[in-house]
């Protein structure tokens, strides 16, 4: 192996999942490049709080079919300091949240409400439409949430809005190598499947690496869009350095996502995801997300006369 992937690659390499023994040679021609690094720019959002967003400088086309990736915190808050996102509408997509750390409320305008702790997931289908706030009444304290948002395809844009809100302790975790923790919210890794069932078939995994560890990581062949979001520490990307702010977006060839944290540093922590792209026109404003202008517009009809919200979310887990 050459040296420019010497921790990594050994004579032989088990590959997650397969109990196939690859060799080396073989085994780089499947690692997945970085094609580019950015950095993630930070934009103030719902009441004025401070958000990392590192698709927002991705053309849609290459992060299709994610719209969104906001990272808020981890930031300590002080009682009614924090007042989430206000009363809003939404079409279109679907919006996760994942609570790192903290706890957060949640509200819609049919009589649907909830609170999310540290590693809950809520996978919310906006579908036709609903209007939500998120995060009221904060009592303080250390808060750290991931919310991104997946474009859904036109035939299922209309669909009723439904709820997946997920319990951290249902959320498979696996010890995949040493030093390496993985939480499968959605898709599958090291032959682990995610309980959380999304409308598009894409994956979204939390990596949790220690100082020097080595994480491995097969995309199914049929998802052409990969992205790595490292939220903590610093380590490489097949063979590019990264650190916290980074967002890494990765070829469609090969299948193995290698990443490796830096021996003398606090470890790595990133997210993976990765998709099939939608490949469909997007027409995009603001809270809606549909495939043609009229569309946006009729969106924006239906809110300020009272329409938007056609069918009540149902919780599905």
């Amino acid at each position: 192996c050459n040296h420019f992937f010497g921790a990594f690659f050994r004579s032989v390499r088990i590959l997650q999942g397969s109990g196939e023994k690859i060799p080396c040679d073989l085994m780089a021609s499947r690692l997945k490049t970085v094609k580019k690094v950015l950095q993630a720019p930070e934009s103030r959002e719902g009441d004025g709080f401070l958000v990392r967003r590192p698709i927002a400088a991705l053309p849609s086309a290459e992060a299709d079919p994610y719209l969104m990736l906001d990272e808020l915190g981890p930031t300590n808050y002080a009682p009614g300091e924090f007042h989430g996102a206000p009363w809003h509408p939404h079409r279109g997509f679907d919006t996760v949240t994942y609570i790192k750390a903290g706890e957060a409320t949640h509200h819609d305008s049919m009589g649907n409400s909830g609170m999310l702790r540290s590693g809950d997931c809520q996978w919310m289908t906006a579908g036709s439409g609903l209007i939500h706030d998120e995060g009221k009444d904060h009592p303080g304290g250390l808060l750290h949430v991931f919310q991104m948002w997946v474009n859904l395809p036109r035939s299922h844009k209309m669909d009723p809005p439904k709820y997946q809100d997920i319990p951290a302790a249902k959320i498979p975790v696996v010890d995949a190598m040493p030093g390496v923790r993985v939480k499968i919210i959605a898709g599958e890794s090291h032959g682990v499947k995610a309980v959380i069932t999304p409308v598009v078939p894409v994956q979204y995994i939390d990596f949790m690496l220690s100082p020097g560890a080595t994480a491995t990581h097969t995309v199914p062949p049929h998802m052409d869009t990969v992205l790595a979001y490292v939220y903590r520490g610093k380590g490489s990307m097949g063979g590019t350095t990264v650190t916290a702010g980074h967002l890494a977006v990765l070829s469609s060839s090969g299948a193995v996502v290698s990443a490796s944290a830096d021996g003398a540093g606090e470890g790595m922590d990133f997210l993976l995801l990765a998709g099939k792209k939608i490949g469909e026109p997007v027409a995009w404003r603001g809270p809606f997300v549909m495939n043609t202008e009229a569309e946006v517009e009729q969106a924006f009809e239906d809110y300020r006369n009272g329409r938007l919200c056609k069918h009540k979310p149902v919780p599905v887990l």
